[in-house]
C-alpha cells in the first residue's frame, strides 16, 4: 500500500537564519515520517500584484507591526555599512543552509504563484501547519500558513501553532475565526492561543508541546553528537533575540561573580551596536545543531529566546530567562514563556524581573517534577497528533 501523501507547511525561508524555526521544523518532519507518510515541504514563491504589495503594508500598519517591514529595511542598509557583520552573517547563512540542504531539501516541493498552490493542493490527502509564529496577524493575506490556499476537501491539521501576539486586532476577529473553522483539528503552543482560538471561532484547541520538545534528551543527544562546539573548561552561554542591555548586564555581573567566559551568538534578529562588545567569544559559523551543543554543554545559559530557554530545560542547565518584549505590548510575545514556565512548573526565579542574577539563576530546579511534566505534555502531544492524522 502507498503512503499517504502529506503536505507539511512550515515556516521555511531561504537565508533565515533562525535557529528555533529550523529544528521546530526538523523535529516536526521527523515525527510525521515516523507516522509513515510520505512528507513534502511545502515551498510557496509568491508573484504578488502591486495592489497586493499595498494591502499587505496596509495590514502590517493595521496590525501595529509596520516597524517588522522598517527593519527589514534597515538591515540591508546595515549590511552595507558594516562589513564585519555582513560577513559573520554570510557565514551563520552558509551554516544554516548546509543544516537545511542535508535536513530539508530532499522534501521540498516548490509552487510558483497562488493558482499553482492552490491546485497542487488537491494533490494531498491531509496538510499540517506548524510550528511556530505562523499565524501572526501580519500573515493573514498571504492565505499561506492558515491554509486558506488548501482545497476544501482535504484535510487540515495544525500543530503547535502560534499567533505569536496576545490579542488578535479587531478588525482581523472575524477572518481568522473563518480560517480555523476549515480545520479538522487545531493544536497550539501557548495557552493563549487556545483562548483565542476557543473564542472567535467553533473550534476548542489544545494545547500540545513545541516540535522541539518532542525529542527526548536521549534523541538530541544523539543528534548533537557530531556537532561542532567541543567546549571543556565551564562557559556562560547567552542567546539574545532582543536589544535588552539590562539583559547584557546582568550577564556582565554573572561573569564577574563567577569568572566564567561568556560565548554568545550575536545579532540574530537585528544588528546591536553595543553586542560589539559583549562576550568573550561570539562565534558566527553556528548551525542550528551546533546551537543545540552550545546550549547543552553550558553551565549557564542566558536568553530572551523561546527556544533557547526549551533547551535549557531538556538538558537541565542552570538558566535565565528574559523578557525581550515590554509586557504592555500586545503585539509583544511574552506569552509563549509565560506558557511554558506554567505547563512545566518552572521556578519563577528564573524569569528575571530584576533582582540578583546570580541568586536566582541558581535557585533550585525540581528537574523530577519538571521531566515528568514534559513527559507528560509530549505523549499528550504525540497523541493528539496520532489522532488529528487518522
Amino acid at each position: 500500500m502507498d503512503k499517504k501523501k502529506l503536505g507539511y507547511v512550515m515556516a521555511y525561508r531561504e537565508g533565515h537564519n533562525n535557529y528555533g524555526t529550523s529544528l521546530q521544523g526538523f523535529v516536526l518532519l521527523k515525527k510525521l515520517q515516523e507516522f509513515g507518510f510520505d512528507v513534502e515541504i511545502i515551498v510557496y514563491e509568491k508573484h504578488l500584484s502591486l495592489v497586493q504589495k499595498v494591502r499587505f503594508i496596509i495590514n502590517a500598519i493595521r496590525c501595529g507591526e509596520f516597524k517588522d517591514l522598517i527593519d527589514r529595511v534597515k538591515n540591508k542598509v546595515v549590511l552595507r555599512l558594516f562589513p564585519n557583520y555582513a560577513n559573520g552573517v554570510k557565514k551563520r547563512t552558509e551554516a544554516v543552509n548546509l543544516f537545511k540542504r542535508e535536513k530539508f531539501f530532499p522534501f521540498l516541493h516548490k509552487y510558483v504563484g497562488y493558482n499553482s498552490l492552490h491546485e497542487g493542493s488537491k494533490n494531498y490527502s491531509v496538510f499540517v501547519v506548524g510550528s511556530d509564529q505562523v499565524w501572526t496577524p501580519m500573515s493573514l493575506p498571504n492565505k499561506y500558513f492558515n491554509l486558506l490556499f488548501v482545497d476544501d476537501k482535504v484535510p487540515k491539521v495544525s500543530y503547535a501553532s502560534s499567533f505569536g501576539v496576545s490579542e488578535i486586532p479587531n478588525f482581523q476577529k472575524k477572518a481568522t475565526g473563518a480560517y480555523l473553522d476549515r480545520y479538522k483539528s487545531i493544536g497550539v503552543r501557548e495557552k493563549r492561543g487556545k483562548e483565542i482560538v476557543d473564542s472567535i471561532s467553533n473550534q476548542i484547541a489544545q494545547v500540545v508541546a513545541d516540535p522541539t520538545m518532542l525529542f527526548t534528551r536521549e534523541e538530541w543527544e544523539k543528534e548533537i553528537l557530531n556537532a561542532r562546539p567541543h567546549e571543556i573548561e565551564p562557559y556562560i552561554f547567552c542567546y539574545f533575540l532582543g536589544t535588552n542591555q539590562d539583559a547584557r548586564s546582568s550577564v556582565n555581573k554573572l561573569k564577574e561573580k563567577t569568572g566564567y567566559k561568556i560565548i554568545t551568538i550575536r545579532h540574530m534578529d537585528e544588528y546591536v551596536p553595543k553586542d560589539e562588545g559583549f562576550g568573550d567569544e561570539a562565534p558566527y559559523y553556528v548551525d542550528p545543531l551546533d546551537f543545540v551543543k552550545y546550549v547543552s554543554g553550558a553551565t549557564y545559559v542566558c536568553t530572551d529566546s523561546f527556544h533557547c530557554s526549551v533547551f535549557s530545560i531538556i538538558f537541565h542547565r542552570q538558566f535565565m530567562t528574559f523578557y525581550r518584549y515590554a509586557k504592555s505590548c500586545k503585539t509583544g510575545r511574552n506569552s509563549r514563556i509565560d506558557s511554558l514556565f506554567n505547563v512545566l512548573g518552572i521556578n519563577k526565579d528564573h524569569l528575571f524581573v530584576g533582582g540578583d542574577i546570580c541568586n536566582n539563576i541558581n535557585s533550585e530546579l525540581c528537574w523530577n517534577t519538571i521531566d515528568e511534566n514534559l513527559k507528560n505534555l509530549r505523549l499528550k502531544s504525540l497523541d493528539y497528533l496520532k489522532n488529528a492524522l487518522k
